[in-house]
Parts: C-alpha cells; sequence; structure tokens
C-alpha cells in the first residue's frame, strides 16, 4: 500500500498498477509453507481497490493459472468483476515440470476462451505474458490472440536491447498475416527497466541471459543515480525505435515500466522508483 500511494504521490498519469503472481510464492503456498493471503494476487488487488480512492487507473493483478481447472478458478475472477477489476494478465508454466506435489490442470489458451465464453465482462481485457527472445514466441501469442477471440494484451518483458524486438515484431506480423488475422486486435507493452543496480548479472539473470547487451552503456556508473539517469535515456531511445516500428507493422505498442527494484534491504523506498516517473512523464510528453 505504501509502494503504491508513493507511486500517486509523484505527480505522474499512472495507467495502471500491476501485481505479479510470483510462482516460488505460489508452489510455497500450495505446500502449506506460506500463508495464501500473503502472496494471493486477487486478495491484493481487493485491498488495494478498497484503500485507494483517488487512483482512477486500471488494477491488473498477474495470475499464474496452470494449478487448476477453469472451472474451479471461476468464481475467482467472478468476484474481481463484481469489485470492479476488469483486466487480469493470466500467467501460465514457469517450469518444464511443474514441483513436487503440483500438476497442470489447464493452459493459458484453454483458460482465455473459458472466460472469454464464461466471464464475458474480462473478454477485451484479457492479458497474457510475453517473451519477445523466446523460440516460437510468434506462434505462441497467436494461439493465445484465437483463444481470446481477438483481443488481446501482452506484458511484455522488459528490454536489454532494442533489436531484438523490432525483429520479433517483424516475425508476429508474418505469423499474424500468415494466419489471416488482426494484429492490430493485440497491444503489446514493451517491458522498459530502470537498471539500477551495478550487478548487471542480476537483471541478466531475469532475462534468462549470461549478460545484458546494454552492458557497455552503464560501465564506468558507480552511482545509482548515474544509473538511473542513463537508464531514462537508453529506454526513450528503444520506445522511440520500438514506437516507430510498431507503426510500420500495425501493432498497437504501449509501454509498461519496471522499476525492478522498489525497496532497499532495510525497507525504505528505492531511488529507482523515481526514475521510472521521471521515464513515465518523459514518455507521456513525447507520446500523448
Amino acid at each position: 500500500m505504501e509502494t503504491a500511494r508513493h507511486y500517486l504521490d509523484l505527480r505522474v498519469r499512472v495507467a495502471g498498477l500491476h501485481h505479479s503472481d510470483l510462482d516460488r510464492y505460489e508452489v510455497k503456498r500450495r505446500g502449506g509453507i506460506t500463508p495464501s493471503e500473503r502472496y494471493d494476487s486477487f486478495d491484493y488487488l481487493h485491498v488495494l481497490k478498497r484503500n485507494l480512492h483517488r487512483f482512477f487507473g486500471l488494477l491488473v493483478p498477474h495470475r499464474v493459472v496452470v494449478y487448476e481447472t477453469p472451472e474451479a478458478q471461476e468464481p475467482g475472477f467472478r468476484r474481481l468483476v463484481e469489485a470492479g477489476i476488469t483486466s487480469v494478465v493470466l500467467v501460465g508454466k514457469p517450469y518444464n515440470v511443474p514441483p513436487e506435489g503440483s500438476f497442470y490442470r489447464t493452459t493459458v489458451e484453454d483458460m482465455l476462451t473459458y472466460l472469454t465464453v464464461r466471464v464475458p465482462a474480462l473478454a477485451n481485457n484479457l492479458g497474457v505474458i510475453g517473451i519477445h527472445v523466446r523460440q516460437g514466441e510468434p506462434e505462441r501469442i497467436a494461439n493465445k490472440f484465437e483463444a481470446a477471440g481477438g483481443e488481446l494484451r501482452v506484458m511484455g518483458q522488459f528490454m536489454d536491447d532494442a533489436d531484438a524486438m523490432i525483429a520479433f515484431m517483424d516475425r508476429l506480423a508474418q505469423e499474424f498475416e500468415r494466419r489471416n488475422l488482426e494484429l492490430g486486435g493485440v497491444e503489446w507493452n514493451v517491458g522498459l527497466a530502470i537498471f539500477a543496480l551495478k550487478k548487471e548479472a542480476f537483471y541478466a539473470t531475469l532475462l534468462r541471459q549470461d549478460s545484458l547487451a546494454c552492458e557497455d552503456r552503464f560501465r564506468g556508473l558507480e552511482s545509482v543515480e548515474a544509473r538511473i539517469d542513463e537508464s531514462v535515456r537508453m529506454n526513450l531511445e528503444f520506445a522511440e525505435r520500438v514506437r516507430e516500428k510498431g507503426e510500420q507493422v500495425g501493432l498497437d505498442i504501449g509501454f509498461s515500466i519496471q522499476p525492478l527494484i522498489e525497496r532497499r534491504p532495510d525497507g525504505s523506498l528505492h531511488p529507482a522508483i523515481y526514475g521510472a516517473a521521471e521515464l513515465a512523464k518523459a514518455l507521456e510528453r513525447r507520446f500523448s
């Protein structure tokens, strides 16, 4: 709550607040290790809804949906709609093999189709995770787009290089054309990250890479402030290039700004939050 309120105090227009359903906690919860009320993303969103009275943007939970049948999950989604929360991102298999004691009982595609029919209030606001560097991702996104009935919001992985995203958009456009699908029904929210830490390996691990493509831009920058400033400059360049490419191929491009680090070890707010706000303001000036 404190972090969310801080974003609202930064005098930047907040279009939406996303909350991830981190799978390692999901697995622990199912093993009885951690209390469900601490990590359940739907419950978290209901708390935000009750307490952020001056927030008028979207509240968007990310939900790992593969561990239960669609029928078992339907009440939770209906409760979202009853509370006026109609945007949700569905998350799929985080492991090649489910952890011991867990079983996969559905897929993101099946859940998209189920919700489109059974909870139609969510039909035009369903989202999925997009990893543009993953092999076969254009086909995966096209499958999910069809399952969702022709409207899909994709929350994209953050970038360390715009070239890979631009090349992906060409492949995605080709796949949609091959299937005779309307790419204009996809809104892709490109991730823009604030690289505040000196430990590039930490960020590379989040991208499932050995190193960052943008490491040279941060070499020699010793202070957190300098790294945040460079992150803002770099991501504005990325945004310009990706937005231009989106216009060329007919893909609706939005941006999700990811501080990645929001708290220091002592619990205080990390300055990356301020960098995220500055980036948001700069994007709004450029693209409004």
